[in-house]
């Protein structure tokens, strides 16, 4: 039991801090944006084929076969799947989602996916939700909307355009989730997610054509890539998905929600962003769920090792 406490705990550890990586690279993203005249159709194709080939570089070097994914037409469809909407689909449209409205409601909408990830689970497990699974998704889309609005609706400007964008990001953080599980259980992990990064973001440098985007090059440039790439790219999709694979899909991405809290203290400290007593609400709201999943997931597995004697 307390091997198992230990393999959960470590889980724990890794999808929070996939989240808090993915808001290190969301702050470059900023800085990049506001500084460098840069877009999503420029960042978004490079940091994911720049990372993609990092991850299977590695995998070479650590004599893994990264071309058996390529080997049966099943395996072949799932990494497509995978790279294509699970990897270039949830980042692009994260980040448009951005562009036609702001960071507040593209968050909001992209905090949606634990409750899509949970009612895609119940349908699949055909079962009702259990309290704390219920209590964590409502708390994470609470926290997300109360930090993004200070509780006033009205300060959202909803378009169309976000509106889509921003469900097509969470719906596809669901598949990026979910949707890999098969094959992480035949290879290894760097080498699927190096696969779905290189395919996602070969895909869109043929789409967007980034070298005809022009974007101001300085020092800071290369500095930001490089976090936006190797922290916010690659250690936070690898600490996810292992994170994933040891508590679920559902805790994981519920984990992973401090993402918007850990933006936050950047955009504070980095950014020079001010926060207010709603900001804090909100933090409490998302990091409150750590403890209450922690205790529910720890009775549940007390509760079903009668069953596995």
């Amino acid at each position: 039991m307390k091997g198992l406490q230990k393999s959960l705990a470590m889980g724990y550890i890794l999808a929070v801090c996939g989240g808090i990586f993915w808001a290190v690279g969301g702050a470059c993203g900023q800085y990049l944006f506001q500084h460098n005249q840069m877009t999503s159709n420029w960042l978004v194709p490079i940091r994911l084929t720049v990372a993609g080939c990092i991850l299977l570089a590695f995998s070479l070097l650590r004599r893994q076969n990264i071309w058996a994914v390529w080997h049966t037409k099943q395996t072949v469809i799932d990494i497509l799947i995978f790279g294509l909407l699970g990897s270039a689909l949830c980042q692009y449209a994260y980040y448009t989602s951005i562009q036609y409205s702001n960071v507040a409601l593209a968050t909001v909408l992209a905090y949606t996916s634990p409750a899509m990830i949970l009612l895609y689970t119940l349908a699949k497990e055909k079962r009702l939700p259990r309290l704390y699974e219920a209590l964590c998704v409502l708390l994470v889309i609470a926290g997300s909307f109360t930090c993004a609005t200070h509780l006033n609706p009205q300060s959202l400007s909803v378009t169309p355009q976000a509106l889509i964008w921003g469900l097509i990001s969470a719906a596809a953080f669901v598949v990026y989730t979910i949707q890999p599980h098969r094959l992480m259980q035949q290879f290894d992990l760097i080498v699927v997610i190096g696969w779905g990064m290189l395919i996602g973001g070969g895909a869109l440098t043929g789409l967007f054509r980034p070298w005809n985007i022009t974007i101001l090059v300085d020092p800071i440039l290369f500095l930001n890539m490089g976090i936006v790439i190797f922290i916010g790219t690659v250690c936070a999709f690898c600490f996810y998905q292992a994170g994933v694979g040891i508590v679920g899909s559902i805790i994981g991405s519920i984990l992973s929600s401090v993402e918007p809290v850990a933006s936050m203290v950047l955009s504070v400290l980095f950014l020079h962003v001010p926060l207010t007593a709603m900001d804090f609400l909100g933090f409490l709201l998302i990091l409150i769920t750590i403890p209450i999943i922690a205790l529910g997931n720890s009775k549940q597995h007390k509760l079903q090792k009668p069953n596995t004697q």
